[in-house]
């Protein structure tokens, strides 16, 4: 862990907003629940629909694990894929915003859960109203979050300009090619594959379960989604030639070009998907750069003739961010000669 000691308080603040704190939640929630179960019918109402009439129902002894499920598996989602590099010391809002995040959900979904549970004890004759429920857990979601963003320090990251590549010495007319694969980071491409997988589980088991018709079709689309977005975004084909900088899928979609006449100047820099994008793929950052950020590590940056800045994360950037710097100089001195 880094010896900066404000850096330090801020992965303990993290901890605490985006772990401690939903256990505590959780725990407090489940509590409540398990001594309401001797008082609870044996199915109780878990989903309600726009009009707020209850229309899904399931075991009581479902809401506790749901509770825990949600209220602490979300939490504990972000802040494990969060806390590694947070500990080898990048730092950026994003961070924090994360543990905010974490906190927020939490409490929304812990609120949430225990209300409408505790509502349906007796004899489960009257279906609860579910808008006060949901009233008072955003309620308590925006809160906490904001509770949460405040406890944890504000870190200036200042983003120093990587200075331009050093072009490669290549003569008039030599034709040059550049060519390399991006690969998401395994503990990325874990997530999206689990992600997709319990999606598309949810849409099997809407249809073998005789869910709704419209909740089945819903879900089997979203599942169609998840597989194209997955299959699109684990890797990448990076290709600079006398065409500029292209970057595309291994589908073919999406594809990303920046020509050469708009290279202004192209550099290796080191980036980090979480902290400075907000996590992994085709991301904007904060700063407003846009790119193909798959992992943590070596990166192109090509600025181009109009301010704005693409960035894609590949093996060996900086002989592709000087080739790109040689390619644009000769291109310029034609232009000129000309």
């Amino acid at each position: 862990m880094t010896a900066d000691p404000v850096h330090a308080r801020a992965v303990r603040r993290f901890v605490l907003v985006a772990l401690v704190l939903p256990a505590v939640f959780v725990a407090v929630g489940v509590a409540v629940q398990l001594v309401l179960m001797p008082q609870m019918p044996e199915t109780i109402a878990i989903h309600w629909n726009a009009a707020g009439e209850a229309d899904g129902f399931a075991p009581a002894w479902t809401q506790p694990i749901m509770t825990i499920a949600f209220g602490l598996g979300i939490p504990a989602l972000i802040a494990l894929t969060s806390l590694p590099a947070l500990r080898r010391g990048d730092r950026g809002v994003t961070y924090r915003f994360l543990g905010a995040i974490a906190a927020a959900t939490s409490a929304l979904t812990t609120v949430l859960f225990t209300w409408t549970f505790a509502a349906q004890a007796g004899d489960g004759s009257e279906m609860p109203a579910v808008w006060p429920a949901l009233a008072v857990s955003f309620g308590a979601a925006g809160v906490v979050g904001v509770i949460a963003w405040f406890a944890q320090p504000k870190e200036d990251w200042p983003k120093v300009p990587a200075p331009p590549a050093a072009p490669l010495d290549i003569a008039d007319g030599e034709r040059v090619v550049w060519l390399r694969t991006a690969s998401m980071a395994p503990a990325a491409a874990i997530t999206i594959t689990v992600a997709t997988l319990v999606v598309v589980a949810c849409a099997i088991g809407a249809w073998l379960t005789g869910a709704p018709a419209e909740i089945a079709w819903i879900l089997s689309a979203l599942a169609v989604l998840v597989l194209v977005f997955a299959a699109s975004s684990v890797a990448f084909h990076v290709r600079v030639d006398a065409g500029g900088l292209r970057v595309d899928s291994v589908l073919g979609i999406p594809r990303f070009h920046v020509p050469l006449a708009q290279v202004a100047s192209a550099a290796r820099v080191h980036a980090n998907p979480m902290g400075e994008f907000g996590g992994w793929g085709i991301r904007w950052s904060i700063d407003r750069r846009f790119g193909v950020v798959l992992r943590t590590g070596e990166a192109i940056e090509v600025t181009r003739t109009n301010g704005k800045r693409f960035v894609v994360t590949v093996d060996d950037a900086e002989t592709g961010a000087s080739l790109l710097e040689a390619l644009a100089a000769r291109l310029i001195g034609e232009t000129r000669a000309g």
